[in-house]
């Protein structure tokens, strides 16, 4: 629930958003909203924002549009907030480009919504071009902004400043660039004061930077494992702003350095060989955005090297419970991330993928669709396929317009002129969806009713373990089918299961009775299996409930599933022999337990253009 503020006062309320902009071609741009309505404290609602990349320039005019017309709070009117941070995950045209566009916007006497901004990119580079120079200059451009990345020294060797010919004229920029000379005595730039190098995490391979040349420089792991959303313009946490329990953002990769389960930033690079597109990708900035229990991770274009290290550390124990809730796929989607293993190991609800119509790198792969829609070959000793809903901002061709959206894809937009980009995809979580089962909703509903029917049936309590199995394999089946096969193996196996080495049989016989008499079918058919395999009438009867409930909450709607599984609660107590009265009771309580766990609001709510409908209009999903 919402916090509870003591002394009575009227808890606050926060709520996230996670804008995916649809910028019309190859690239990426989101933002992050993170609201407060100012109930319960001296101040009226107010709003954080966070503008992750900014697409390619002729992006620009969309995003900044977007900015200005659709986000409630975000302008430079009375009452309203400015852009309070952008973040550049790497510096390809099709992320930064944009970016530079929004930071050139207006004349120097026109207030625009980038006027008071704190930027955090990779930081300085071993060497620089164009679009580079004028990204840097632009920001400079208005003195209100603070890039607070302007010390971090992005590459491990010596920065190389002898720079050829350019157009624009290289050179140190108050607040933004650090001094030309890395290393050694360089001259102090306004606004750049040499300041000593923070503490930096512990890095197995040791420091990258040898001792006595950090007179002005940071390394390149400094921004890994920080908060951006409520920072300084050193960097450093502010909580004044931010009282109760907010959406936070925080950097977990960084220069190909990534954050781990022991607290440090480890160096991960690909192979030796990698060409120069693929190590500007490895660099990305990637970032988990937290809101209570629910999670949500966006990388740029990091690669499947950086993955697989950042999905053990965001699941540590690879477990439901340690699930990442939204994934936004690198990459745009491209086959050299996104892979089945990081996939698995997230095991998000839902997936998000930036692509623009007919963009020439034909992404997304369809390696990583078919990741998505559960065909991929099964890994011997892995956990079931399945299949995961995933949105599309852009088509992937336009005439016929077909895309790589897949079997549970949309694609939200329609093809049009570039200015026209209905294809945004709005994700959102409320303060009482952030407080939810992290483990996810349809897995919190089957805990709650196997837990009742274990209570009617004497086989309480269960053996440790056993109901984050069960949530584990429910989430991860690939079909109805599979589902319930899989809960059921999960509750006869050992360990924790309940001891019967006969799993196969009611798995068999639950698929049997979906495919021949519909869910209906289900509880007696496993209980028959069951105890014919011996096992114990009590565990036969939570197999049984078990599979009805896995049933019910792969067909039905929400507002049926209490009912639903209460039944199943019911029927199973009665084939175990209980008497009617506790099993009638059992089911009641699995009524309620259902209900408290499953409500109608769901996880979060999608919103997108849906091209499918008729007339094409916005459409929201709830996700459970």
């Amino acid at each position: 629930m919402p916090e509870v503020r003591r002394g009575g006062e009227t808890p606050m309320t926060w709520s996230l958003e996670i804008h995916h902009i649809d910028v019309k071609a190859s690239g990426d741009s989101t933002l992050i909203v993170a609201r407060d309505d100012g109930v319960g404290h001296a101040h009226g609602a107010t709003i954080r924002t966070c503008l992750i990349d900014g697409g390619r320039q002729k992006s620009g005019p969309i995003v900044d549009s977007y900015l200005t017309n659709n986000v409630n709070g975000l302008g430079t009117g009375f009452g309203e907030r400015q852009l309070d941070v952008i973040a550049v995950t790497h510096y390809d045209a099709d992320h930064l480009f944009g970016i530079t566009y929004l930071l050139n916007r207006g004349p120097l006497a026109t207030p625009m919504i980038y006027d008071d901004t704190y930027i955090y990119d990779q930081g300085e580079t071993s060497t620089d071009d164009d679009q580079y120079l004028r990204y840097v200059q632009a920001i400079a451009r208005r003195p209100g902004r603070v890039r607070v990345t302007r010390n971090v020294a992005s590459d491990p060797q010596p920065v190389n400043k002898q720079r050829g010919v350019h157009q624009v004229v290289p050179g140190p920029v108050a607040n933004v660039r650090t001094p030309p000379a890395m290393f050694g005595g360089g001259v102090v730039v306004p606004g750049n004061p040499a300041i000593p190098a923070p503490a930096p995490l512990a890095v197995p391979a040791g420091a990258v930077i040898a001792a006595g040349t950090l007179a002005h420089w940071w390394h390149p792991y400094w921004l890994v494992g920080r908060e951006i959303l409520w920072t300084d313009e050193a960097g450093e946490p502010i909580t004044e702003l931010r009282p109760g329990v907010p959406p936070t953002v925080t950097c977990i990769a960084a220069n190909r350095y990534v954050r781990d389960a022991a607290g440090t930033a480890r160096f991960r690079a690909g192979a030796a060989l990698a060409g120069p597109e693929q190590l500007k990708n490895e660099k990305s900035l990637a970032f988990l955005v937290q809101f209570g229990t629910f999670r949500y991770y966006i990388g740029g274009d990091i690669e499947h090297v950086q993955e697989g290290t950042i999905g053990r550390y965001l699941n540590p124990n690879n477990t439901v419970g340690g699930r990442v809730h939204v994934v936004k796929a690198s990459h745009h989607g491209a086959d050299t991330a996104s892979r089945p293993a990081f996939i698995d190991r997230m095991r998000p609800e839902t997936v998000i993928i930036s692509c623009g119509t007919k963009n020439q790198y034909g992404h997304p792969a369809a390696g990583t669709i078919d990741t998505l829609d559960g065909i991929r070959p099964a890994m011997p000793g892995g956990p079931p396929v399945r299949k995961i809903p995933h949105y599309l901002t852009g088509y992937q061709d336009v005439n016929p317009p077909v895309s790589l959206s897949g079997i549970l894809g949309q694609t939200a937009g329609e093809p049009g002129p570039p200015l026209v980009a209905r294809g945004h995809v709005l994700l959102e979580v409320s303060a009482v969806q952030s407080q939810y089962d992290a483990s996810g909703l349809r897995g919190a509903a089957l805990t709650a009713t196997v837990t009742e029917i274990a209570n009617a049936t004497g086989a309480a309590p269960l053996p440790a373990g056993l109901l984050e199995d069960m949530n584990d394999v429910m989430i991860q089946a690939g079909s109805l089918v599979d589902a319930i096969g899989a809960v059921i193996g999960s509750v006869f196996a050992a360990p924790p299961g309940l001891g019967s080495a006969a799993a196969a049989a009611p798995a068999i016989a639950a698929g049997t009775a979906v495919v021949a008499g519909g869910v209906a079918a289900v509880v007696p058919a496993v209980y028959a299996a069951a105890t014919a395999a011996g096992a114990p009438p009590d565990a036969a009867a939570v197999a049984a409930a078990a599979a009805g409930i896995a049933s019910f909450l792969g067909t039905a709607p929400a507002g049926a599933v209490p009912a639903a599984v209460g039944q199943a609660v019911h029927d199973a107590a009665l084939l175990a022999g209980v008497a009617a009265a506790p099993a009638v009771a059992a089911g009641n309580n699995a009524i309620v337990a259902v209900t408290a766990a499953v409500p109608a609001t769901g996880r979060f709510t999608v919103t997108y253009w849906d091209r499918d409908l008729h007339p094409p209009q916005n459409r929201t999903v709830t996700a459970f």
